[in-house]
């Protein structure tokens, strides 16, 4: 029994077997798998594993720069406080992303700053879902 269910999650697991039925789960496969910085083909079409943040921090690490995905993920930190779901550590890794800049580590501040932004946009999903499923927590 061990052998059949192995075999099955090694075809599962398999790039060639596995698909994915929307852009998002293809993304997830590909992110889990591989990582960033990763190209993967999808409905005949290359795209990156990169978060957008990811991208957005990918610049010159100027102050400039840093200051502004700063002032980006901020920001979007507000927006989803607003929702009621900040996540707590956000605004450690913002303060964080700060410091970096006031030491002249522009290249830690683009990326603690795309980080805090990743961790907002997932708060605002986080949001998203909750409002479509919420009634699965009621007791019935």
């Amino acid at each position: 029994m061990k052998k059949v269910i192995t075999i099955a999650a090694a075809l599962m697991l398999a790039p060639g077997f596995a698909t994915a039925e929307s852009f998002q789960d293809a993304f997830e496969m590909n992110r889990a798998m591989y990582g960033k910085n990763h190209t993967f083909k999808w409905n005949g079409k290359q795209y990156s594993t990169n978060h957008e943040e990811e991208v957005e921090a990918a610049v010159a690490a100027t102050k400039e720069n840093a200051l502004d995905l700063i002032a980006k993920a901020k920001a979007k930190n507000k927006e989803v406080a607003e929702l009621g779901f900040e996540w707590r550590l956000t605004g450690g890794i913002l303060t964080d992303a700060e410091k970096a800049v006031e030491a002249g580590d522009f290249r830690k501040a683009l990326d603690l700053a795309a980080q805090a932004k990743y961790h907002a946009r997932m708060g605002i999903q986080q949001h998203a879902d909750a409002q479509k499923s919420w009634h699965l927590s009621v007791p019935q």
